[in-house]
């Protein structure tokens, strides 16, 4: 399993010692860091009082940004338990424990109480076999009329490993953005938009990287062989084959 690194709620209680004050990209794992968050958040169309599901919500940045910005709730849902135990302290040491909460769940098996006006996911699906199958586990989550908004890397299989979501390939299930696409729609979605974000992606990357890595924690402090993974990823979107489509559906 790819994501099973152990001791993270150490790992981040140390690094925030050493690096005081926000956690910054942290928080964030996918490409585009809050930047990215910002882009999806107007296409949510959320409303005052409104409800926001975060599936596959890894340490919560996304979701407390979320939360900040418009005064939604939001309920993210991960399948690893070390990640919702530190997306529950960084929440806690935010102040946003009011506004935001995380379940250990597959989101096959989760039942909320009442739909949710919105959702969105952010690097999911490439550990995902049955695409279909897993967004229509998030359309019947949601409201009719409700907003989708995702954030994925689509491509070819075959990749230089290890990647950020996977070390060997071999719970990697990447397609093209058209397979992607076609998943998506066949679960119950209507495209609103099915953007390629991979452009502005590699002028985040040119500007956060600029001059050298970033000061403070980061995400490939907190992967095992996380620089490698990251440095793969990075070189496949700038010189390689994959891309990063931004998608926003009505269910």
């Amino acid at each position: 399993m790819t994501y099973d690194e152990t001791g993270i709620d150490r790992t981040i209680d140390r690094l925030l010692r050493d690096h005081p004050g926000t956690p910054g990209d942290l928080d964030q794992f996918h490409i585009g860091g809050a930047d990215a968050v910002d882009l999806l958040i107007g296409g949510l169309a959320l409303a005052e009082g409104g409800t926001v599901l975060d599936v596959g919500s890894g340490f919560g940045g996304p979701a407390r940004q979320i939360a900040r910005r418009t005064g939604n709730r939001v309920t993210g849902v991960d399948i690893t338990p070390a990640y919702v135990t530190a997306a529950r302290a960084l929440t806690t040491g935010a102040g946003l424990d009011g506004l935001v909460r995380f379940e250990t769940c597959d989101i096959a098996a989760f039942a909320p109480e009442r739909p949710f006006q919105a959702a969105i996911t952010m690097h999911v699906q490439m550990n995902v076999g049955d695409k279909t199958a897993w967004f229509s586990h998030i359309a019947r989550c949601l409201a009719p009329g409700a907003r989708l908004a995702v954030w994925e890397a689509c491509g070819p299989p075959d990749l230089t490993w290890p990647m950020p979501w996977s070390l060997d390939g071999t719970d990697s299930f990447v397609v093209p953005a058209g397979a992607l696409l076609a998943s998506i729609e066949r679960a119950g979605f209507t495209t609103v938009e099915w953007a390629d974000e991979t452009p502005w992606v590699r002028d985040w990357i040119d500007k956060t990287f600029a001059d050298g890595p970033p000061d403070g924690p980061s995400l490939p402090m907190l992967l095992d062989d996380g620089y490698t993974r990251v440095i793969n990823y990075v070189t496949a979107l700038t010189d390689g084959p994959l891309e990063i489509r931004r998608g926003i559906f009505t269910r």
